[in-house]
């Protein structure tokens, strides 16, 4: 069985667009998204007489004419970036309310989520699992838009499918950005421990977070205002996986784990006779990190990081 495993594209329709063709090119049996399927930048453009402009990290946006509008748009969507024409007054609201900041990003969110549903029912034929796992970005109403049509969005727990066990846990360790999805240790270390499988050389894990130590998990240190923390005047790296999932994979040895959240640490270890992945993510720039994966019962075949 061949799989194709991502993980957060963070609202990237070109990452989208890529991670759906996988299954052709690579004639992928299941493609896998690890979680963070959600944006985090909203983008308002203010209309000003018969154009339109804006600002993206620290770049000037200006579009002239309704055409111009829709590829700035198409642009900011393959960023991941979420754009919102509009006018003063509402942009005012905005700068004056981050609930309202937060509630409108949330819709956008859910209609590019619908979208990608609608998307993956023109681009994958009916022989591929296309399964798109949540992460601690996420909210959960996306477990039912993810529902529909030809993509699945598991519950956490184990499944069987394909003649595998699929584990799902959907959630981090606690962070400093204190997102929507996240657990203390000692919870998640009830959630990994309902992945136990019947036959663990049949058993496939998408956890979100990795395990902690594992080199899958170095990421900056941040200070408590979440600046990275220096060392020699060069960013300090820690680990900051979990160690419920750790100890999870340790203790019940699934044929294959995947996961994502850290974006800087990709690569592929073993930890006993677990293949344990983490494809990374460039997201912003639409480039797509993934894993190629081929697996028989009891057997990882091939396990390659690849760049699209």
């Amino acid at each position: 069985m061949r799989i194709f495993f991502a993980s957060d594209l963070h609202g990237s329709d070109r990452c989208f667009r890529k991670f759906l063709n996988a299954a052709k090119f690579y004639q992928a049996d299941w493609l896998i998204m690890g979680g963070d399927a959600a944006g985090k930048h909203l983008v308002p453009l203010l209309q000003d007489g018969s154009g339109w402009r804006g600002n993206f990290q620290g770049a000037r946006l200006e579009a002239r004419t309704a055409t111009e509008l829709a590829q700035l748009e198409a642009q900011l969507a393959d960023m991941g970036a979420y754009a919102l024409p509009t006018n003063a007054e509402f942009i005012a609201q905005l700068s004056a309310s981050p609930e309202l900041v937060e509630s409108t990003l949330h819709d956008l969110i859910v209609k590019r989520a619908e979208a990608w549903v609608q998307l993956a029912s023109e681009r994958v034929d009916k022989e591929t699992r296309c399964v798109i796992g949540l992460g601690n970005d996420d909210f959960d109403e996306l477990a039912t838009v993810f529902s529909q049509g030809p993509t699945l969005c598991p519950p956490d727990g184990l499944i069987e499918m394909d003649g595998f066990w699929f584990g799902t846990l959907g959630w981090s360790n606690i962070t400093p950005w204190r997102t929507h999805r996240e657990k203390s240790e000692a919870d998640l270390d009830k959630l990994v421990a309902a992945l136990e499988s019947p036959d663990p050389s049949r058993t496939i894990w998408n956890i979100h977070v990795p395990p902690y130590g594992s080199t899958l998990d170095i990421a900056p240190r941040l200070s408590p205002d979440l600046q990275v923390e220096l060392v020699g005047g060069t960013p300090d790296f820690i680990p900051v996986g979990s160690t419920a999932v750790a100890a999870g994979i340790r203790s019940f040895q699934p044929l294959l784990s995947m996961h994502g959240h850290i974006h800087e640490s990709r690569g592929v270890i073993k930890v006993g006779g677990s293949t344990v992945v983490n494809p990374g993510s460039a997201y912003d720039q639409g480039t797509l990190y993934g894993a190629l994966i081929r697996v028989s019962p009891g057997k990882v075949v091939q396990c390659q990081l690849v760049i699209a």
